[in-house]
């Protein structure tokens, strides 16, 4: 299980606590799947990803473009993927409700959101800032 550390801090206090917050709830939306409480778990979960949808990417894009990040165009792209599957969980939850399949590909889906994008796209962009700091 991928596990919160501080190597993926990218130095913006804001970002760096959303995406801790992006680790502990994919951690309490696995724990509900063997405590029993993966259905009330996952409408909390999705609820929070399609904040952090909106206001995360905003935030990041936003520090890209004015930091003139090479890979902004790129790093929005991932975003709008990651929008796009998140819209079709919604889509899945509001035809069929929740279900364990749904848990679960709403795990798998931030599982690899976390180890793609936080862990390796985010850390890319933190090097990036911290090279220009210098």
């Amino acid at each position: 299980m991928v596990v919160w550390k501080d190597e993926y801090l990218i130095g913006v206090e804001q970002v760096d606590r959303q995406h801790r917050e992006l680790f502990a709830r994919f951690h309490r939306l696995m724990d509900a799947l063997t405590g029993g409480t993966a259905r009330h778990e996952l409408l909390e979960t999705i609820a929070f990803l399609e904040s952090y949808a909106e206001n995360h990417f905003r935030e990041e894009e936003s520090l890209q473009q004015e930091c003139h990040y090479p890979d902004a165009g790129f790093h929005r792209m991932a975003h709008e993927t990651f929008r796009r599957q998140l819209g079709d969980i919604t889509a899945s939850l509001a035809e069929q409700g929740v279900t364990n399949l749904l848990v679960i590909e709403t795990g798998r889906t931030l599982f690899q959101w976390l180890v793609d994008h936080v862990c390796g796209m985010d850390r890319e962009f933190a090097s990036y800032l911290q090279q220009r700091v210098k």
